[in-house]
């Protein structure tokens, strides 16, 4: 069970509160799967086939089961966690930990020319990954805003930042409107003072994600790409 789970590092476990439910064997095979909302894939119902199962004794008398499994679908791991009283009774399911890693990658061209930015934003898409959706947009707004200062924004609020940079032409009006979403629903996640914090929706981190990301590429990736392109200037030869 341990080599098993050392092939799959490196990768993150988190609890999941995902539908799903235990899937018993017969009690000679000592071992459990399950089936659910997978949380890969989601929302894709799918069957963890288990891979390998870890029994073990309590000292009253319970059994624990600890299953790695996999799910048919995307074939991405979890594990499966179920308690029973004895070897003759069905596992009650504990708890599910996806085991994965997020995809967190940020473009070359951002990391080359504003690092910290980059940083922010593969934060805010690993916090995305485990469903801590305030977290994803407050992240998000950090990196437009490190990307602002970055930029040369003298004001001090990320309001008058962005309207600085479209005001000084470093930025497009459609620019402009994708960083005022992301801070405006920054500010619903981060204030805990009347922020309607429930509010913060997946479908809201998912938009602010996709926001952030096409306000990275034209600032960053778009202008790296066509300088690429240009042919280098000539040498001037020096005079006598």
């Amino acid at each position: 069970m341990i080599d098993l789970l050392m092939s799959l590092a490196p990768f993150y476990v988190w609890r999941y509160n995902g539908a799903v439910q235990i899937v018993n064997f017969p009690v000679n095979e000592g071992k459990i799967g399950a089936n659910g909302e997978c949380p890969h894939c989601a929302p894709t119902v799918s069957y963890f086939r288990p891979v390998a199962t870890y029994l073990q004794h309590l000292p009253n008398g319970y059994q624990k089961l600890v299953s790695a499994a996999q799910c048919e679908s995307c074939k991405g791991y979890v594990l499966v966690i179920g308690n029973r009283q004895s070897q003759n009774h069905p596992s009650q399911l504990e708890t599910v930990y996806p085991l994965g890693k997020p995809n967190d990658t940020v473009a070359n061209e951002v990391q080359q020319v504003a690092k910290g930015v980059a940083e922010d934003f593969a934060e805010a898409l690993r916090c995305q990954w485990i469903k801590a959706y305030k977290a994803c947009v407050v992240m998000c707004a950090r990196a437009i805003q490190g990307s602002a200062i970055a930029l040369g924004a003298k004001k001090k609020v990320l309001t008058d930042q962005i309207d600085e940079l479209f005001s000084r032409g470093k930025i497009t009006e459609a620019l402009k409107d994708f960083a005022h979403e992301v801070r405006v629903t920054r500010n619903i996640g981060a204030h805990p003072d009347k922020d309607g914090l429930e509010d913060v929706t997946e479908q809201d981190a998912k938009d602010i994600v996709e926001f952030t990301r096409e306000y990275l590429h034209h600032v960053y990736v778009m202008p790296a790409k066509l300088k690429a392109r240009r042919p280098p200037a000539p040498n001037v030869a020096a005079g006598p």
